[in-house]
């Protein structure tokens, strides 16, 4: 039976079980049967197949009036991902994840980080089990529970990279760090005290004025191999090498359906708002 919600806030509130119970189908989640463990590890793989695309938010943002009308809370993130394979970008990722986790019973809370170009310009969340505080970051494909250190560095060996987790302040803040190859790269910070509600919302009604809002922005990790497009440029990454590319509109629109398995009407509406591909698809 699924459990009370441990959430009220709306940001990370499942308010249609339906969408709910479709989720957990595909998920292929039992919570009647399955052990808290199983279903972590269902919920995570099933959620690790989700991209990380900001056309949703394109769209969203420029159909309405406010940033705080434009959020796209956990019901319509796991609707359209269930029906058009679109995600999200970090703040309706992890508000999404959280919710789930919430409804499973799970006590789950967002966490903010600071990017190079602005404070609480990124999100995560934690969980707790067994005296450990675990990490999932949705935008930086971490999907594996990850223990936050307190004292020592701790190294996550991907298949596409290395990350380095460096505790800061006796744990209180976590520096994420990347190595590829001999390229190491200091990416956020992490503040590790939970937020609340409305300061995550906050956060994340800054977001829409970002930069990123003007060209696409999408990620996912896929048998192996780590892709990122930004704009027309698409990056493909594995364990032996990095290659770079610059597409044309068709190629985009190939990439963006084949390889993120995201609906063709989803990227023309995108590309009627931002530059990248308007001339093809106008």
């Amino acid at each position: 039976m699924i459990k009370k919600a441990l959430h009220t806030d709306p940001h990370f509130v499942i308010t249609d079980q339906s969408i709910l119970m479709q989720f957990l189908r595909l998920a292929r989640i039992d919570p009647q049967q399955d052990t808290e463990e199983l279903v972590l590890v269902k919920l995570c793989a099933v959620f690790s197949q989700i991209p990380y695309e900001n056309l949703t938010k394109i769209i969203k943002s420029d159909a309405v009036i406010s940033a705080g009308s434009a959020k796209r809370l956990p019901d319509e993130v796991l609707r359209d991902y269930l029906h058009i394979g679109t995600g999200g970008t970090c703040f309706s990722l992890t508000a999404a994840f959280i919710a789930i986790l919430s409804a499973l019973g799970f006590e789950a809370h967002p966490i903010l980080a600071d990017r190079h170009y602005g404070v609480d310009t990124h999100c995560a969340l934690v969980f707790f089990r067994e005296q450990e505080i675990l990490l999932l970051d949705p935008g930086f494909l971490i999907y594996q529970p990850t223990r936050l250190p307190t004292t020592e560095p701790l190294i996550i060996a991907t298949e596409f990279n290395t990350i380095e987790l460096l505790p800061q302040e006796a744990g209180q803040k976590i520096e994420l760090v990347t190595v590829v190859k001999n390229s190491r790269r200091s990416r956020l910070i992490y503040k590790v005290s939970p937020v609340d509600g409305p300061t995550f919302g906050h956060a994340w009604e800054r977001s829409f004025a970002w930069e990123m809002m003007t060209y696409p922005v999408l990620t996912r990790y896929s048998s192996g191999r780590h892709y990122y497009l930004q704009g027309n440029q698409l990056r493909i990454r594995d364990q032996q090498r990095t290659t770079r590319q610059i597409l044309t509109a068709d190629e985009q629109y190939a990439v963006i359906t084949r390889t993120f398995g995201i609906h063709r009407e989803v990227f023309v509406k995108a590309f009627s708002v931002v530059e990248y591909g308007a001339h093809v698809f106008s």
